[in-house]
Parts: C-alpha cells; sequence; structure tokens
C-alpha cells in the first residue's frame, strides 16, 4: 500500500497597496476563500502569494512528489529540510507530478531537474501560452517530461485520472493506502466546498471549461474515496 503526505500544507497570502505600500495580509489556508471586498478595498491593487498542497507519496520504494509548489520553498532550502524529516534529498525523489502547470504547482520543479516528470500532454502546449516559452522551459522543460493521455498507472498502487475544466490537462493522484483510497486532485477540487456543492472551482484565474469541471468533480466523487486532499484547502473525507 502507499502511504501519503502532505509535505506542505497551502497557504495564500493577499497583499493590497496603497502608494505602493503593503498594507494587508489576510492567510487563506482553508474554506472559505476571502470575500471579493478585499479587492474593492484597494482598488484593484492586489496581488497573491500562496503555494497548493504539496504531497510526497511512498510506493515501496518509489518516491513521488505531487505538485512541488512555489520557487521559494525550495530557494530558502523549506523543500530540502521538510524531505530530510523523512530521511530523503531532492535526489531520492524518482518522479514528479504537476497536476496542473499553474506557477504555485510547479515552479520548485527544478529541485529535480532530470527528473521524471509525468504532466498530461494538453498541459504542456497551455503553459507555453498562458505564461511564454521560457517559463515552460524553466519550470518543466528541465525535466524529462512524460506527456501522458488517459488513465495511466505510476506504480503498484499509484494511478493517475483525467480531472480536466480548471486547465486543459488538470490530472489527479490517486493513491491506494491502508486507509482507503487517498484522492489528491490538485486544483480539479481547489476548497471543499467545490466537491461539496458539485461546482467549478472557485478560484481568481477563470477555469477553461466550467461545465467539463463540474464533470471531473463528479468523476472524483464516483470513486467513493476515503480522503480527498484538495489543491487549497484541508484534506476531508468526502
Amino acid at each position: 500500500m502507499a502511504e501519503v503526505e502532505i509535505l506542505f500544507h497551502c497557504f495564500y497570502i493577499q497583499m493590497g497597496l496603497m502608494k505602493g505600500h503593503p498594507v494587508l495580509s489576510i492567510r487563506w489556508p482553508l474554506t472559505p476563500m476571502p470575500e471579493r471586498e478585499v479587492g474593492d478595498a484597494y482598488g484593484g491593487r492586489v496581488f497573491n502569494l500562496g503555494s497548493t498542497n504539496t504531497l510526497l507519496i511512498r510506493d515501496g520504494d518509489v518516491n513521488i512528489v505531487v505538485d512541488p509548489g512555489i520557487i521559494q520553498l525550495g530557494r530558502y532550502g523549506a523543500f530540502q529540510l521538510r524531505l530530510a524529516e523523512f530521511g530523503l534529498k531532492p535526489e531520492d525523489i524518482d518522479i514528479v507530478v504537476n497536476t496542473h502547470c499553474h506557477y504555485d504547482h510547479v515552479e520548485c520543479n527544478y529541485l529535480f531537474r532530470g527528473r521524471r516528470l509525468i504532466v498530461h500532454e494538453r498541459e504542456t502546449e497551455y503553459c507555453r501560452r498562458l505564461y511564454w516559452p521560457e517559463y515552460y522551459e524553466a519550470y518543466m522543460g528541465i525535466m524529462d517530461v512524460e506527456e501522458i493521455s488517459g488513465p495511466y498507472k505510476i506504480s503498484e498502487n499509484v494511478r493517475i485520472l483525467e480531472t480536466p475544466g480548471h486547465t486543459p490537462g488538470s490530472i489527479s493522484v490517486l493513491a491506494e493506502t491502508r486507509n482507503g483510497l487517498v484522492a489528491c486532485v490538485g486544483d480539479a477540487v481547489i476548497v471543499k466546498e467545490d466537491l461539496q456543492l458539485m461546482r467549478p472551482p472557485q478560484v481568481v484565474t477563470l477555469n477553461v471549461s466550467p461545465e467539463m469541471a463540474v464533470e471531473s468533480v463528479k468523476k472524483i466523487i464516483s470513486l467513493k474515496p476515503s480522503t480527498v486532499i484538495p489543491g487549497h484547502d484541508a484534506p476531508f473525507q468526502p
């Protein structure tokens, strides 16, 4: 059976600017999301710093990192120290999975340069268009990229499920554990209310297909997972 650990719990900080000075900070690790009035209060002069749930999945002798998160986690050494708590170094990670290409999920890929990266085939071109070609090369092209499509088995107890809608190639990682199926769904479910209300993920960035996103939520529910780990909320039992 696989073991799933949260290396980094999601965090979300929103800053407002007044005459160039940062004046507001909201930490958001859980539902509900911040009220939209926050942006209104500062005339739209707001920006966000946030990172997703970053996961370590160990299946036998295979070590998998799902969604490494923002670059600061590695730049200041937090990622390396966190891995050390499990007796691991970056070079001990065999496979990285990006559930999708948004910056808060991929930037710490650089710690695993040359390692195998699993990403959906529709996501790589989307990344080049969403940001710019050099961004893709900096954070994904440095890996041994394996573009996948359809159901995919990573290891004996870990597999991939297509869950598009948030982005064209969003995927989820499913791990069979002693406590049942753990669904690591990235931003197919951003906060638990997305699944509970069967709605498209509630985000700042527009979903590419809200209708497809709802179908992906239904697909996740149909699996009857014991635990769902969303992109930006605490794990929960559906």
